[in-house]
């Protein structure tokens, strides 16, 4: 009787040492009542990763700025990490950016003008995109975008929006001109500048700030003034010399604005009043002046080869950043589809990923972006390490010309010889 009594109690001692011994694989919680809940995996510390710590640096108006802020705020408050934050001042150049990394004080993360990132990437400042972002860019982003971002086969940045030039019209007065819809082609151009002479009544034909160089590129384009996707910009084809022949011709009816400038406004109200008959403007500047007597429109590539010039910009990281993964998180986070849909209905830029074209109307995409925008090339528009010099050289160029300072032989002649000076 008493090895009987011997043994309960070993029994009973044993299966209280099991249950308060500890588990490697997880931890049982007794609650209030007693009852003990479904056991709770416990993290491996070895998979447990440290709180990134990074700067993030943009260059944006206000308004967006804040945006961007807000998300960051409701990043942080989700993950771990510290991120700061910094909106660069507007007359802070990317050169001196350039210098920054030459220094090694660069930002972690850095939000970048497209035609820029080949400069950087090609400086070996810049980590490849597959490096810090995981999910698929090929197939899923605008290729118009994605052809800007490449360079020595690889992926440099991850696109975060664009902003394609765009005409605002008044459709009246391009009835009135002799033309059913807008111009779409050079010749189209070329009936629409002679019936303008012809008539005193609209004081412009077209407003546009010619002080930006890709205005100017696009409006050479429209003009015939490119031969075809990939061939080079300052090229002095037939269809280039047509096109500085109108600018030329256009001068007198151009009605001049500066899209930064608060009087930028105006121009909306003297196309309403019947004033100005065509607007070149950015996508994300059209909202600000709709009515129903202006509509919009974006020419097909088709029509000319290279259609118009599209901004956009990619998040980079620096290829001397210690967060590269945490900073790809980050960057992953902001350009989802969800935040695409969200910035495009607070700023107007149109976003870059595909699938959201598909649904425009749920997605709120203007009818007026075409199909062309989604199905477009990667070669579409002209990219390189040394297009922002030559931009800047073209840009000082048409100043001139717009300004009766060059002459159109001298003008033709400085555009051919941008590339060729090296």
């Amino acid at each position: 009787m008493k090895r009987r009594n011997y043994w309960v109690l070993f029994a009973i001692l044993l299966l209280a040492l099991i249950n308060l011994s500890p588990s490697k694989q997880s931890t049982l919680i007794r609650n209030e009542e007693g009852v003990i809940p479904e056991p709770v995996s416990l993290p491996n510390p070895k998979e447990v990763q440290e709180p990134g710590h990074f700067r993030v640096a943009v260059q944006m108006n206000e308004g967006e700025f804040l945006r961007l802020q807000q998300w960051n705020y409701e990043y942080m408050n989700q993950f771990a990490d510290q991120v700061e934050l910094v909106n660069l001042p507007s007359g802070e150049s990317y050169r001196d950016l350039l210098q920054q990394f030459e220094l090694g004080e660069s930002p972690d993360v850095l939000l970048l003008d497209n035609d820029w990132i080949r400069k950087f990437a090609s400086s070996g400042y810049l980590l490849p995109a597959e490096r810090y972002y995981s999910s698929p860019l090929s197939g899923e982003v605008l290729s118009v975008t994605l052809g800007q971002n490449e360079w020595n086969g690889y992926l440099w940045g991850v696109p975060f929006d664009t902003d394609p030039y765009v005409f605002a019209y008044n459709p009246a007065l391009i009835k009135e001109l002799g033309l059913d819809h807008p111009p779409q082609s050079a010749d189209d151009w070329e009936k629409l500048l002679s019936s303008f002479k012809k008539q005193s009544r609209i004081p412009s034909l077209l407003a546009a700030d010619i002080s930006e160089p890709y205005a100017a590129l696009s409006l050479l384009w429209q003009f015939g003034g490119n031969a075809a996707a990939g061939s080079p910009p300052f090229e002095m084809s037939e269809g280039m010399q047509r096109g500085i022949r109108y600018l030329e011709e256009l001068r007198p009816y151009l009605l001049r604005y500066d899209t930064e400038a608060q009087s930028a406004s105006n121009v909306w109200k003297r196309i309403y009043d019947g004033e100005v008959a065509i607007c070149l403007t950015r996508a994300s500047q059209i909202r600000d002046g709709q009515h129903p007597r202006m509509e919009a429109f974006i020419p097909d590539s088709g029509n000319t080869g290279t259609a118009m010039w599209s901004y956009g910009r990619s998040f980079v990281v620096s290829s001397k950043s210690p967060n590269a993964e945490a900073a790809g998180a980050w960057i992953e986070e902001m350009t989802g589809a969800g935040r695409q849909r969200e910035w495009h209905e607070t700023t107007g830029h149109l976003p870059v990923l595909k699938s959201l074209y598909f649904e425009f109307e749920r997605n709120k995409i203007p009818a007026w972006v075409p199909a062309s925008l989604v199905g477009s090339k990667p070669d579409a528009l002209p990219v390189g390490s040394l297009l922002p010099e030559q931009m800047e050289q073209f840009a000082r160029l048409t100043t001139d010309f717009m300004n009766y300072r060059l002459t159109l032989e001298q003008y033709g002649k400085e555009i051919a010889q941008i590339g060729r000076d090296k």
